[in-house]
């Protein structure tokens, strides 16, 4: 489902700015609310866009690894129980596989969950307070109908 979501997201983005002329997404400078855009889109972005590089990564694999892993558990949840209805046998171990395997997916996406919520949240306040300390970045993609893609980016900083 959430494949489907994306696919049609990307599609509608793609169409809309083939017709409607130019699609802009403009980054171009270093606020708290770009942080925030760049956490909600990739958990973990918003913190490497804050000179956090290493909670970036670490915040990331966090999501990743529990994303994967609620999905993960979540197949093999539905797999133990049709393995549980095909024997038909009530004190089955397969419905007791079949609870343990999706009680720890929920647990995995409650903490993909809390993972994205934090990223936000974080990169949002950290910008805030550092605002004046990190200065001018510019980040900007634009999507053109018929010429394609254009994505630059530019950073000031001094010695």
């Amino acid at each position: 489902m959430i494949k489907k979501f994306i696919v049609v997201i990307i599609s509608v983005i793609l169409l809309s700015s083939a017709n409607a002329g130019a699609f802009t997404c403009d980054f171009s400078e270093y606020t708290p609310t770009n942080a925030l855009i760049r956490s909600a889109l990739i958990p973990g972005w918003g913190q490497g866009w804050n000179e956090q590089k290493t909670k970036g990564w670490i915040v990331f694999g966090v999501f990743a690894v529990s994303v994967f892993g609620a999905f993960y558990y979540l197949n093999k949840s539905e797999s133990d129980y049709d393995k549980y209805k095909k024997l038909g046998a009530k004190d089955s171990s397969y419905y007791d596989d079949y609870e343990k395997s999706l009680n720890t997916s929920r647990i995995l996406g409650c903490v993909a969950v809390a993972s994205w919520l934090y990223a936000v949240v974080d990169a949002y306040i950290f910008a805030n307070k550092n605002i004046e300390k990190y200065g001018y970045k510019k980040f900007n993609f634009y999507a053109y109908g018929k010429d394609g893609f254009m994505l630059s980016y530019k950073t000031k900083f001094s010695i």
